[in-house]
C-alpha cells in the first residue's frame, strides 16, 4: 500500500508539524511504502498554486491513499485527486466553533468528496453530526520518556528551591491564551512559583522540561486532542487544563491533572495550586498505555482505515 501525506509544510518551509512527521514515520514501520508531500504556501491562493506540482507527484508516483491533514490540505488533495485512481483520507485536528461556515463545507467534503474522515475526538465528531472514526494522534513513548526530575532541572536550569509551570506553546499565538496563563499564576501570589513558556525547541528539549516541571498549564480556546497533553502524560508530569477536546477522556481519574470547569483565572489558579500541592510525578504513562495512545497502536487503526477505503477488509 502506498501513501501520499499532504500536510502543510509552513512550520518551517518544507517541514511539517512533529506530530504529522511522527504518524508518518510509524505508518514506515509498519512497512508502508510512504510519501510526504508539504504544502508551502499561505491562504487559498498560496494552497492552489500546489495544485499542478501535487497532481504531476500523484501521476508520477501513482499512490493509493492520499492522507490530508487539516481541512485546507483535505480540499487541495481533493481537487488533485479529479481524474485520478486515488482515495482521500482526511485528518481533522482540530475543532469547530459553534457558528461556521467552514463546517458546512467541511460536512459536504465529508459526505460528497472524502472517502474518509478522521477526527481526533467524540467533541469534533459531535460537533460535524457524522459517524466518522475518532483516532486521536499518538506518543512515541521511546521519544517522550521519564527523566528523573532533579536531573532534568539541571539540565534545563530551574532552581531547586521553586516550583515550574511550564506552557509549551508560543504565547504570542492568541487562541493559546497565554495571558490567562499568567494572571492564573500570578493569583496565587508565591514568589517561588515561575511560570515559564516552552517553545521553539526540539523534541529532546521539550522532554526535558516536562521531566523538570512541577507542572504543564495550557489554557487554549480550542483544540481537537492535544499532543502536549498526551506529551506530558508520558512523562508523568502534573497537568492543568482547561476543558478543550478530549482531555477529560485523556485525564479522568489521573491524580495530580486537573480539567478547569470554566475559563476563570480564579479557578484555574485553584487547580494549579493544587496540582502543585500533588507534589509527586503523576501516572500519566501508564494512563496513556491503558489508552492505546502509543504511536504503534495508533498507526494500526489508521491503517485498518486505508484497508476499508481499498475494501481490502
Amino acid at each position: 500500500m502506498k501513501v501520499l501525506f499532504v500536510a502543510s509544510g509552513n512550520k518551517a518551509v518544507g517541514t511539517v508539524s512533529a506530530f504529522v512527521q511522527s504518524q508518518y514515520d510509524s505508518l514506515a514501520e509498519e512497512n508502508l511504502d510512504m510519501i510526504m508531500y508539504p504544502v508551502v504556501g499561505h491562504g487559498f491562493i498560496g494552497y492552489i498554486s500546489q495544485l499542478i506540482a501535487l497532481r504531476r507527484l500523484i501521476r508520477r508516483e501513482k499512490p493509493d491513499i492520499i492522507h490530508a491533514h487539516y481541512s485546507a490540505c483535505g480540499y487541495l488533495a481533493t481537487l488533485a485527486a479529479i481524474g485520478q485512481k486515488i482515495k482521500v483520507v482526511v485528518s481533522l485536528l482540530g475543532s469547530f466553533p459553534i457558528v461556521d461556515r467552514k463546517l458546512k463545507t467541511v460536512r459536504w467534503c465529508i459526505d460528497k468528496a472524502w472517502d474518509a474522515t478522521i477526527v481526533k475526538s467524540e467533541r469534533t465528531r459531535s460537533q460535524l453530526e457524522r459517524n466518522v472514526p475518532v483516532i486521536p494522534n499518538g506518543v512515541n513513548l521511546d521519544q517522550f520518556r521519564v527523566i528523573e526530575q532533579k536531573e532534568a532541572q539541571c539540565k534545563v536550569g530551574f532552581e531547586a528551591d521553586k516550583k515550574h509551570v511550564i506552557f509549551v506553546s508560543n504565547p504570542s499565538r492568541s487562541e493559546k491564551r497565554y495571558s490567562l496563563a499568567q494572571e492564573a499564576v500570578a493569583l496565587l501570589a508565591d514568589p517561588n512559583v515561575e511560570l515559564f513558556p516552552v517553545f521553539n525547541k526540539t523534541h529532546d528539549e521539550v522532554v526535558d522540561y516536562m521531566c523538570a516541571a512541577d507542572a504543564l498549564i495550557m489554557t487554549s480556546v480550542s483544540e481537537g486532542s492535544p499532543n502536549v497533553i498526551k506529551e506530558a502524560m508520558a512523562c508523568n508530569c502534573p497537568i492543568v487544563v482547561t476543558d478543550v477536546g478530549d482531555v477529560h477522556e485523556r485525564l479522568d481519574g489521573l491524580d495530580g491533572c486537573y480539567v478547569a470547569n470554566t475559563r476563570k483565572a480564579t479557578e484555574i489558579s485553584e487547580l494549579v495550586g493544587k496540582a502543585l500541592a500533588f507534589g509527586q510525578r503523576t501516572e500519566g504513562r501508564k494512563a496513556l498505555m491503558e489508552q492505546g495512545l502509543t504511536t504503534r497502536e495508533i498507526a494500526r487503526k489508521i491503517i485498518k482505515v486505508y484497508s476499508n477505503v481499498l475494501g481490502n477488509c
